[in-house]
């Protein structure tokens, strides 16, 4: 039942809360399924409590993650937890936020029996980007390279074709489409001009990001144009001249501290995890 629910957590998008998902059942029959979707929105235990439609009492509920015993932008899980008359609360990992107050004391409490490490490794490495995010309030960032054999990304020309198949172009994509924001140097911008969507499959663009600490990035870059579904921030130094950020207006500029002429890449991190990026990708 628990990899059931941690099947569901994936389908959502709740960052920069956590991918839950949680299941209702009656010994060995699944009653009801339900996932976190989006931030604001009903949490896993919630969607999976009303998708059951009243046949929660004396079953048993599994969700991935620590029910929340806090208010926050929606009222605590536990409270609807005891309200829906659950005999048995099985969790996959315990709520990773240090100041979160016990759900599961209040759980067992109430007379509910609690097991807790169900899957565990699993449920943890689900929220992964999560717990970075709130234990440093940087950006769990994951680095996409491709390589050949030799170690090698590039001619000393620069003039290489993809070294790349379809197959892994196109987990790229899925790459960027997990990923609240996708992030690449200047030297990327003018080499390649990308434009850092999603298109090779079914998705939403990330916000696009550069570091740029003179903002060389040309006005009339890919990334910068669209319909404006994807958002582009440039990350640049100090010392980025008034003219040039003039030019580059229609992204959202963000300067942090330069250290030895570029970008301070730990300050860009810093910049990007208060703004709620928490899942990362470097290309």
């Amino acid at each position: 039942m628990m990899q059931r629910a941690l099947e569901a957590a994936r389908g959502g998008r709740p960052s920069p809360n956590p991918h839950v998902g949680a299941v209702v059942a009656r010994g060995e029959q699944v009653i009801a399924i339900g996932h976190h979707e989006r931030a604001g929105e009903a949490h896993a235990e919630i969607a999976a409590i009303r998708n059951a439609k009243g046949a929660t009492e004396g079953a048993t509920l599994y969700c991935t993650l620590e029910p929340c015993n806090h208010f926050g932008r929606t009222p605590p899980c536990t409270d609807a937890v005891l309200e829906a008359g659950f005999a048995r609360v099985v969790i996959g990992c315990a709520d990773p936020k240090p100041h979160v107050p016990g759900a599961v004391e209040k759980l067992r409490a109430a007379g509910l029996e609690v097991e807790v490490g169900v899957c565990e490794a699993d449920a943890r490495e689900l929220i992964a980007d999560f717990s970075r995010h709130i234990s440093t309030g940087l950006p769990y960032a994951i680095l996409k390279a491709a390589v050949t054999l030799d170690g090698r990304i590039a001619t000393a020309e620069g003039d290489s074709q993809w070294i790349t198949g379809e197959a892994a172009r196109t987990e790229a994509h899925r790459m960027r489409d997990r990923a609240d924001a996708v992030l690449v140097g200047v030297g990327t911008v003018l080499a390649d001009d990308p434009s850092l969507t999603v298109r090779h499959v079914e998705g939403r663009d990330p916000i696009r990001i550069v570091l740029d600490t003179h903002l060389r990035t040309p006005p009339g870059a890919r990334l910068l144009a669209g319909d404006g579904s994807a958002a582009t921030w440039i990350l640049h130094g100090p010392e980025a001249s008034a003219e040039r950020r003039a030019a580059l207006a229609g992204a959202t500029l963000i300067e942090v501290p330069s250290q030895g002429g570029r970008v301070d890449v730990r300050a860009a991190m810093k910049a990007l995890g208060e703004r709620d990026v928490v899942r990362l990708l470097v290309e």
